[in-house]
């Protein structure tokens, strides 16, 4: 399912010689071509570029919540180079997609459409085979023996699919090379199978359901057997009744039972449902759903969804009796503790909200949700210092986060560091394909630290590698 957008235009381009569960190796004639090192750097150049042009999200529960479900079926899948970049679009469509060099997509509405963590997950380890099986790096091989597609047109491409700009993208794709697009297209069946077969492996090494991957497809197809404009992914990776029956032919040979889902994945699907479907799943939604809840998980899930709501509202003292409810359930749940802390500090006990999430961090170093909530909050109260030695610390962890170099540069403004402010702008303007405006950055950093020697030196070995950066997709 190559979601199979990105994927989808790696699809769209690739040749098949046929389903193998070997990768190439850095000595063949696709490594020759290109090696996992230039997939790596194409694929960051790449995503600076969609950085510039798609609107993310920047919910670290949600984001730490996908980083470490990919992951941990990344560990079980075929994928050889796990220097993965994950980023979620702000956008509810059906969508999600995996591009050279470890870059994966995800549209906010894959949360939305997919029910259970099995279904969401049976998307990504599809991904996730056909990165492994480098279709971007066989097809440029194979493109030598056909009508050559431009490296930079096919990316430009992907990167069209994956903003949802369809029409163009296509345009893009037909406009390179019509003969060798259509060439392409005729092995996509192969493609795919290969991605479903190797991707379900990799659901049942993750300890995952595998039934998730035929019940998605099956969710899919019944959703836009009738529609005028399926959404992106299936334009390009049709769903048939032969692929739903292939998957759940193959779940039944793997002779596995079901697993019961993540309930923390209903937890994220809630946080994406009360942003995006705000009419439909308001607070007589969910009180509804609380009054009627039959186990102790759907209670939790309509309490969560309350305390969120209650928060958007600023009802700090009615969303606190949810958030203590939660934590007399499970008081170790993080997505709880940060929830609580926030709401805490709301009702007007700071100090102790932060002391909270200082005893929190202490006992998990470097989380993404605890560290930038606690940042958030110090940021709010007007601790610049505090907020600023947590940023430091977290950019070690998370060098590539945009947000993180965004915050740790309002932080050093604000605490009268001007040098540190215009380096983590340049981080995050760089970061966002914004390389000219990162650069100017960096002049003005060095303009003001000619006397301090060991910095100035950082900021010019900073600057010439940005220069040094490639801009085109180009290979």
């Amino acid at each position: 399912m190559h979601h199979l957008v990105g994927l989808l235009i790696l699809l769209f381009c690739l040749p098949s010689k046929g389903a193998t569960n070997e990768l190439p190796s850095l000595g063949d004639a696709t490594s020759g071509l290109i090696s996992l090192e230039q997939e790596h750097k194409l694929g960051r150049t790449w995503l600076r570029n969609l950085r510039q042009q798609a609107g993310t999200i920047h919910d670290p529960v949600l984001t730490e919540y996908t980083e470490n479900l990919i992951y941990r079926l990344a560990t079980h899948s075929e994928v050889k180079d796990r220097r993965l970049e994950i980023l979620l679009l702000d956008n509810e469509q059906l969508n999600a997609f995996a591009v050279p060099g470890g870059i994966i997509g995800i549209n906010a509405g894959l949360f939305i459409h997919a029910k259970t963590e099995a279904q969401f997950s049976a998307v990504l380890a599809h991904e996730l085979a056909h990165l492994s099986q480098r279709h971007f790096a066989r097809q440029i091989e194979e493109s030598r023996k056909q009508a050559p597609i431009a490296m930079a047109t096919l990316l430009g491409s992907i990167m069209l699919l994956a903003t949802n700009n369809t029409e163009a993208g296509f345009a893009g794709l037909m406009t390179s090379q019509a003969a060798a697009t259509q060439w392409a297209l005729s092995y996509s069946r192969d493609w795919e199978r290969e991605a479903d077969r190797i991707g379900m492996h990799t659901l049942v090494g993750a300890e995952i359901d595998p039934h998730g991957m035929p019940e998605m497809f099956r969710q899919m197809f019944e959703a836009h057997k009738y529609s005028e404009r399926p959404p992106e992914f299936l334009l390009t990776h049709p769903i048939t009744e032969n692929r739903i029956s292939d998957a759940a032919a193959r779940v039944d040979n793997l002779k596995v039972t079901s697993k019961a889902e993540d309930f923390e994945y209903q937890l994220m699907r809630t946080r994406i449902m009360v942003h995006y479907k705000k009419e439909s799943h308001n607070l007589a939604h969910y009180q509804k759903q609380f009054r009627q809840s039959k186990t102790t998980q759907q209670k939790q899930i309509a309490q969560y969804a309350l305390a969120l709501l209650l928060i958007q509202q600023k009802k700090y003292k009615q969303a606190l009796v949810q958030a203590n409810a939660l934590l007399n359930i499970d008081k170790s749940r993080i997505s709880y503790q940060v929830l609580y802390a926030e709401i805490l500090y709301h009702t007007g006990k700071q100090e102790k909200a932060l002391a909270k999430l200082d005893k929190l961090l202490a006992l998990n170093p470097d989380n993404h949700p605890v560290t930038m909530t606690y940042v958030d909050l110090l940021l709010e109260k007007g601790d610049y210092r505090r907020a600023t030695s947590e940023l430091k610390k977290h950019t070690l962890v998370r060098r590539s986060d945009p947000n993180t170099w965004q915050k740790l540069s309002e932080s050093e403004g604000k605490s009268g560091n001007q040098v540190a402010m215009y380096q983590a702008r340049a981080e995050f303007l760089y970061l966002t394909g914004q390389k000219k405006k990162a650069l100017q950055q960096l002049k003005l950093a060095l303009d003001l630290s000619k006397d301090q020697y060991q910095t100035a030196a950082r900021i010019e070995q900073r600057a010439r590698e940005m220069a040094q950066a490639p801009d085109s997709l180009e290979f």
